[in-house]
């Protein structure tokens, strides 16, 4: 049976809240549907041609045997007879076994492929708020990205030149503007606030905050590496001074500016 849903929606108009909720009412209907096991009904039907092939060749041995005993009227123990026998007794249950396990998981993924049949439209549907959302998601990031409020540049500091931490930067803006668009922060100083008691909100505040440390720490290491190269520059540039202010040495005053040594002792 089709599960009715609204085909007629205007993404465009409706809010993060809004669409979060439509993808979230999407998705349960979804995962209504008879559970996926094609893995399962590949691995029962290798299991059955196994089964049925061992079952054969016991059966095949079994009648080459009895039309041989026939031929050459030769007596054999009723022992190893009966022992044939229960091993294809055995082999033929598990055959059996092994076709109705197969049997059952067709009938199963019949029944999910009528499902998602009827219900086709939810799929699209689904994918459609998912890209809605993300394309919020990324106006938002570029949007902060120009205006750099207060509570951002807090946070994450200034937009990095290098495109990996631009990146890293509008991945944990677009993160701190979703929690404060949906749990409605205006605060101008602090991005995220105290954290929450309701768990799904600090779930989210934690999620936002984890974001906000990867940038802290990335721009961290950044600054840390730059420090030795800095320390060698300060070093070469007080050398150079050092070496500007001491007075010229004896050798040094005694040939003329613009003559060389040798010149002048060539005369």
């Amino acid at each position: 049976m089709a599960i009715d849903t609204p085909s007629s929606l205007d993404l465009r108009r409706l809010s993060t809240a809004e669409l979060r909720a439509e993808r979230d009412r999407l998705r349960g209907l979804l995962e209504q549907a008879p559970r996926d096991r094609a893995r399962e009904l590949a691995r029962a039907s290798a299991h059955r041609a196994e089964a049925d092939q061992t079952l054969e060749q016991l059966t095949a041995t079994n009648g080459q045997e009895r039309n041989g005993a026939g031929m050459l009227r030769r007596r054999w123990p009723a022992e190893p007879a009966a022992t044939d026998r229960a091993a294809a007794l055995l082999a033929r249950q598990q055959a059996d076994r092994a076709a109705d396990t197969e049997l059952r998981l067709r009938q199963h993924q019949q029944r999910r492929a009528g499902w998602l049949e009827a219900n086709a439209h939810l799929g699209p549907a689904y994918r459609q708020v998912v890209r809605e959302l993300a394309w919020q998601r990324r106006a938002t990031a570029v949007a902060a990205e120009h205006e750099q409020p207060g509570y951002l540049r807090g946070e994450l500091g200034p937009v990095p030149e290098s495109t990996r931490g631009r990146r890293a930067w509008r991945q944990a803006a677009a993160t701190i503007e979703d929690y404060r668009r949906t749990y409605h922060l205006t605060d101008p100083e602090q991005a995220l606030g105290r954290m929450p008691r309701e768990p799904a909100q600090r779930a989210a505040w934690q999620h936002a905050r984890q974001a906000i440390t990867r940038v802290q720490g990335r721009q961290h290491r950044i600054d840390h590496d730059r420090q030795p190269q800095r320390g060698a520059a300060s070093r070469r540039q007080a050398i150079d001074r050092h070496q500007q202010d001491q007075p010229p040495t004896r050798t040094e005053r005694a040939v003329p500016p613009g003559r060389s040594g040798p010149e002048r002792a060539a005369g």
